[in-house]
């Protein structure tokens, strides 16, 4: 663990706005402060923050191109045309295909689906999925989170009588495919007022304009579909793709947590098993981000990604177990997979200064497993707190994923270097590619020089946000229950972190698990608080009984004992004697 002098960065107080909003919601000027560190600086937007519900969610057909897309799949009911979906083979796409799959199918139009093999295919739209389209006599293709970019894909279908509707959420180029519709918020003629849903929250938008629509026209066969029962998809495949848990999306992940408690989907029940997670359990995002969508992203890492779209639309219980059990074999082989090929980046990393010293990490190798290298390049991104790119070698073809940090658009650096490329897509701070092997030292010594270019010491120096300087006087049972009342936490909403000065370690730092440590900590008037901090040892490993401390860290509750306490989850720390 590289071991780097954190900023610890204060947002400014703003007194009078403050209390304002404290006055306003009878809220602490603590969590009043919260709110406007999150950009939530009028009464107006905190309320509609605080106060969400399912009534708040957007028009649908405020969406450009959904008119035209709901249309020609009544249509497709109407005539009982076979439709195929074409997904993707992460959490997002496995989500969307489940949810449009599970509708379609309900209201009685021959659908099918179909999601890419990532080791043999690649992302996207690509000649087996058109060879699909035609096996199965498709008249329709849906894609669900991918498709924006597939320009020759779709005039093929088109030549072969297939209509297209694009549904998807990542960026467009500069030239659009030519088909029936696109409903996609990130177009440019898009006046959608929330442009960061993910792929499903797309996928559910296009169905709830399709409810409304048929309702409109009183079609009864969409009469018994309630949208809210795959709000726990939505959820998933939101938080799963780390999109902003802000506005619309706070909505469907509030919601969707909620039904993820008590899923009755076999599927979610089964994976929930598996991960040790009780039927009734109270769902947060880190039970999504830490337990369900590894499981379900390792099935596509290494295998086949439609066995987790089988699994979410199984309502068979042998069925479940069976597909369950795999992805949980295989959820374990990507997990060993993964230390492997960490171990071996890091290691050709610390043994190549001139690379460890670049602004933008790049490693590439033959015989890395393709479905990894996403999760190597995000670890080598938190461990060097720089953008890393990661890449599998397999006959002269590189290909991988890219990450990023802070605000470093990583996408227009690949943009800029796309005279390389074969293909490469995604957001600002992850990225896939691929390139021919006779190509990676030109593309490293360009990406290098635009790194160079972009990037100051500053930006690569480690930065913690801290959201208020609390006394621990201040911390208390009504403080965590408004703490709780911000979330769900995530991308953009972060769960709150304070910073609290000259505390003194009591006792000595007790070591346990694999890397964690437990201390407890007092203040100037005797109050004492525990500290937890999870992978942290090699951080306080030089902490001693009596040392003087300020702290950054989290608050979360401990049940742990089945007595419920508060607890302080350390984020960094600062000795001196």
């Amino acid at each position: 663990m590289n071991i780097m002098k954190k900023r610890w960065i204060l947002y400014p107080s703003l007194d009078e706005l403050r209390d304002q909003i404290s006055q306003h919601f009878e809220i602490s000027r603590v969590t009043a402060q919260i709110l406007i560190n999150r950009g939530l600086n009028t009464v107006e937007k905190a309320d509609r923050f605080l106060n969400i519900t399912l009534k708040d969610i957007y028009d649908p057909f405020l969406m450009y191109g959904m008119d035209k897309a709901i249309n020609r799949l009544l249509q497709a009911f109407e005539k009982r045309e076979p439709v195929l979906i074409h997904g993707d083979y992460d959490v997002d796409g496995v989500t969307s295909t489940a949810i449009l799959y599970s509708i379609l199918s309900q209201v009685g139009i021959p659908v099918y689906y179909y999601i890419p093999n990532r080791l043999m295919e690649g992302y996207g739209l690509g000649e087996e999925g058109i060879q699909c389209a035609l096996r199965v006599g498709a008249k329709l293709m849906i894609t669900v989170d991918c498709g924006i970019n597939a320009i020759n894909e779709v005039e093929k279908l088109k030549q072969n009588n297939i209509d297209v509707i694009i549904t998807d959420h990542h960026m467009p180029g500069d030239i659009l495919p030519d088909a029936v519709a696109i409903v996609n918020p990130n177009q440019l003629q898009c006046n959608y007022p929330f442009k960061d849903l993910a792929g499903v929250g797309v996928c559910f938008k296009f169905l709830h304009a399709l409810l409304k629509k048929s309702r409109e026209l009183k079609i009864t066969a969409f009469d018994n579909i309630d949208l809210k029962d795959q709000l726990d998809m939505v959820a998933l495949g939101t938080i799963a793709d780390m999109m902003p848990l802000i506005d619309e999306n706070r909505i469907f992940v509030q919601y969707g947590l909620k039904k993820l408690s008590t899923s009755k989907k076999v599927g979610i029940r089964k994976l929930k098993e598996k991960s040790g997670i009780q039927f009734d359990q109270n769902f947060k995002t880190y039970h999504v981000s830490f337990f369900i969508a590894p499981r379900i992203n390792s099935i596509g890492r290494l295998k086949d990604a439609a066995l987790g779209v089988q699994l979410m639309i199984s309502t068979d219980e042998e069925e479940s177990e069976r597909l369950a059990e795999i992805i949980e074999i295989n959820n374990r082989h990507r997990q060993q997979l993964e230390e492997t090929v960490f171990k071996q980046a890091k290691d050709y990393i610390e043994n190549n200064p001139d690379i460890k010293n670049r602004k933008i990490i790049i490693a590439a190798k033959e015989d890395w497993p393709v479905g990894i290298v996403s999760i190597v390049a995000s670890r080598l991104t938190r461990e060097y707190n720089k953008p890393a790119i990661v890449l599998a070698i397999e006959d002269g073809i590189g290909r991988g994923s890219a990450r990023s940090i802070n605000s470093i658009n990583l996408l227009e650096w690949l943009k800029r270097c796309q005279n390389m490329l074969l293909e490469f897509g995604g957001h600002s701070y992850a990225a896939g590619l691929s390139i021919r092997e006779d190509q990676l030292g030109n593309f490293i010594e360009k990406i290098n020089a635009i790194a160079d270019q972009e990037i100051n010491k500053d930006d690569l120096l480690p930065e913690i946000s801290i959201d208020f300087k609390l006394s621990l006087s201040d911390i208390g049972d009504e403080l965590m229950k408004e703490i709780e009342m911000l979330s769900p936490y995530g991308q953009k909403n972060s769960r709150p972190i304070f910073l609290t000065q000259g505390l003194t370690v009591q006792g000595f730092p007790r070591y346990f698990g694999r890397n964690h440590v437990k201390f407890v900590v007092e203040d100037e008037f005797g109050i004492m608080q525990e500290v937890i901090g999870f992978n942290m040892q090699s951080q306080v490993k030089d902490l001693t009984k009596g040392d003087k401390v300020d702290i950054v860290y989290s608050l979360n509750m401990e049940n742990y004992s089945g007595i419920p306490a508060i607890q302080l989850q350390l984020v960094d720390v600062r000795a001196y004697k």
